[in-house]
């Protein structure tokens, strides 16, 4: 399998997957008439980032991922949503970059040196290691967390949300 049918398609299906899980938290805080600053400042333990910060972050790694990866200019979003809807936004906003990515620009960066300073230190990996050990653990990671969130707050989502109906109905077929 290419780089990037394991980067740029996969992340494009956890896309779709988290803006349809937060359509329908926004269908069932409406129809509970709860506000949405209860999910949206809502977070699994203190010392852990809230939902807004979580899916803002997991659209964090795949842009810059996928740019890294690309050999193109990082894209910068401002972490300004307040809302569903915005967060919704930003997640298009994210497949649209996606969208711009051709295959050619990320097959062959499995030796590719990529380096990234988190805080103070430096790392060093190649394309593939990157991509498995560090991207996508980490865009798994809050957007699970997102999802334990939603699950602490009683909003109705399960594991074919999770996982997203394309994948259910491939699996029981």
């Amino acid at each position: 399998m290419e780089m990037y049918d394991l980067s740029v398609l996969v992340f494009k299906k956890k896309l779709s997957v988290l803006f349809e899980i937060l359509q329908k938290t926004s269908r069932q805080l409406y129809e509970k008439g709860v506000e949405q600053d209860i999910i949206l400042t809502a977070s699994l333990a203190p010392d852990m980032w809230n939902f807004t910060k979580q899916v803002q972050t997991s659209t964090d790694f795949i842009k810059n991922g996928a740019a890294r990866l690309a050999g193109i200019e990082l894209q910068r979003f401002p972490d300004s949503e307040a809302s569903l809807e915005a967060l919704q936004t930003r997640i298009i906003k994210t497949i649209s970059f996606l969208n711009d990515i051709k295959p050619d620009q990320i097959n062959g960066s499995e030796n590719k040196v990529i380096n990234i300073k988190i805080r103070d230190e430096e790392y060093e990996f190649l394309g593939s290691d990157f991509l498995t050990t560090f991207v996508i653990p980490n865009v798994y990671f809050h957007i699970s967390v997102a999802y334990g969130i939603l699950r602490a707050n009683n909003i109705s989502v399960g594991k074919r949300d999770y996982l997203g109906n394309q994948v259910i109905n491939f699996l029981v077929r």
